[in-house]
C-alpha cells in the first residue's frame, strides 16, 4: 500500500472564517508601488496566516506570487473584519503558496497566507476566534 506522502505543515489551529477582504499588492523591491484596492475572501485563518480566495492573481501589472529570494517577493496588505464591533484586522502577509480553486466556484484561486506584520491586538483577536470557533465546534453534536 502506498504510504500517505502529504505531510500537515500548519503550526497553529486554523478554523474557518468566510469574511470579506479587501488587499493591495505591494511590490517586494519598491514599497511605493502599490496595486489598487481588490476585494476577496478569508476563507480560514489561524495566528499564523490565512487562505485568501481571489479571482485574480495580477492587479495593475503586480502579481500575487511566490518566490524563494524574499527581495523578489511581492507582499500583500489585507483588511477585513472578523468580530462585529472589533476594529478591522490589517496585514501584511507573504504569499507562500497558490493553486486554482477546486472546491468553490466563488472565486478563482486560493492563496496561502504567512503573517509578516500584525498588530499585536489583531494577534490576540485571531487567537481568540480560532479557540472560541474550535471550542464552538467541538460541542456540536454528531450525526
Amino acid at each position: 500500500m502506498p504510504k500517505n506522502t502529504w505531510e500537515e505543515k500548519r503550526k497553529y489551529p486554523r478554523a474557518e472564517a468566510k469574511r470579506q477582504a479587501k488587499y493591495r499588492i505591494i511590490h517586494g523591491q519598491d514599497a511605493d508601488k502599490v496595486s489598487s484596492t481588490v476585494r476577496g475572501w478569508v476563507i480560514n485563518i489561524s495566528r499564523g496566516g490565512l487562505l485568501l480566495g481571489v479571482n485574480e492573481l495580477v492587479t495593475d501589472s503586480l502579481h500575487i506570487s511566490y518566490n524563494d529570494e524574499i527581495e523578489l517577493q511581492n507582499w500583500l496588505a489585507i483588511e477585513f473584519d472578523l468580530l462585529p464591533g472589533i476594529p478591522p484586522i490589517q496585514i501584511i502577509g507573504k504569499v507562500v503558496w497558490y493553486q486554482r480553486s477546486v472546491s468553490t466556484t466563488d472565486y478563482e484561486y486560493d492563496v496561502g497566507i504567512e503573517f509578516k506584520d500584525i498588530r499585536e491586538e489583531d494577534q490576540e483577536t485571531i487567537i481568540n476566534f480560532v479557540n472560541r470557533t474550535k471550542n464552538l465546534s467541538s460541542q456540536k453534536p454528531k450525526t
